[in-house]
Protein backbone atom coordinates (compact mmCIF):
# COMPACT_ATOMS: atom_id res chain seq x y z
CA UNK A 1 0.00 0.00 0.00
CA UNK A 2 1.11 3.63 -0.71
CA UNK A 3 -0.51 6.86 0.35
CA UNK A 4 -0.05 10.19 -1.19
CA UNK A 5 -0.69 13.75 0.41
CA UNK A 6 -2.57 15.58 -2.68
CA UNK A 7 -3.39 19.15 -2.09
CA UNK A 8 -6.10 20.25 -4.12
CA UNK A 9 -5.42 24.13 -4.15
CA UNK A 10 -4.34 23.45 -7.76
CA UNK A 11 -6.84 23.14 -11.41
CA UNK A 12 -4.27 20.06 -11.85
CA UNK A 13 -4.26 18.72 -8.78
CA UNK A 14 -8.33 18.32 -8.28
CA UNK A 15 -8.45 17.38 -11.90
CA UNK A 16 -5.95 14.02 -10.79
CA UNK A 17 -7.42 13.37 -8.45
CA UNK A 18 -10.88 13.07 -9.78
CA UNK A 19 -8.95 10.69 -11.81
CA UNK A 20 -7.85 8.86 -9.61
CA UNK A 21 -11.06 8.37 -7.68
CA UNK A 22 -12.31 6.47 -11.02
CA UNK A 23 -9.61 3.82 -10.45
CA UNK A 24 -10.80 0.46 -9.22
CA UNK A 25 -7.64 0.12 -6.77
CA UNK A 26 -7.57 3.46 -5.04
CA UNK A 27 -9.37 4.87 -2.37
CA UNK A 28 -9.03 8.29 -1.34
CA UNK A 29 -9.47 9.71 2.54
CA UNK A 30 -10.55 13.29 2.60
CA UNK A 31 -9.05 14.98 5.35
CA UNK A 32 -11.92 16.88 6.84
CA UNK A 33 -10.23 18.29 9.39
CA UNK A 34 -7.38 20.28 7.83
CA UNK A 35 -4.72 18.82 9.74
CA UNK A 36 -1.99 20.96 9.04
CA UNK A 37 0.12 18.53 10.24
CA UNK A 38 -0.94 15.19 7.63
CA UNK A 39 1.89 14.48 6.37
CA UNK A 40 3.75 13.58 9.78
CA UNK A 41 0.08 11.43 10.26
CA UNK A 42 0.55 9.82 6.76
CA UNK A 43 4.33 8.93 7.78
CA UNK A 44 2.67 7.50 10.90
CA UNK A 45 0.19 4.91 8.43
CA UNK A 46 3.15 4.61 6.50
CA UNK A 47 3.35 6.49 3.91
CA UNK A 48 6.05 6.86 1.37
CA UNK A 49 7.81 9.37 -0.64
CA UNK A 50 6.73 10.18 -4.11
CA UNK A 51 10.10 9.14 -5.07
CA UNK A 52 9.75 5.25 -3.48
CA UNK A 53 6.27 5.10 -5.19
CA UNK A 54 7.04 5.86 -8.59
CA UNK A 55 9.65 3.58 -8.17
CA UNK A 56 7.69 0.61 -6.63
CA UNK A 57 5.63 1.67 -9.91
CA UNK A 58 8.54 1.26 -12.77
CA UNK A 59 9.31 -2.22 -10.89
CA UNK A 60 6.08 -3.63 -10.93
CA UNK A 61 5.67 -2.47 -14.79
CA UNK A 62 8.98 -4.05 -15.61
CA UNK A 63 7.63 -6.94 -13.91
CA UNK A 64 4.74 -6.98 -15.88
CA UNK A 65 6.18 -6.74 -19.04
CA UNK A 66 8.82 -9.06 -18.53
CA UNK A 67 7.13 -11.56 -17.91
CA UNK A 68 4.42 -11.40 -20.70
CA UNK A 69 7.10 -10.34 -23.25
Amino acid sequence: MATMIIEESSAPARTFVEYARTLPFVKIRENKTKNKNAWNEAITEGAVSVDEFFGEVRQQIKKHYNNHA
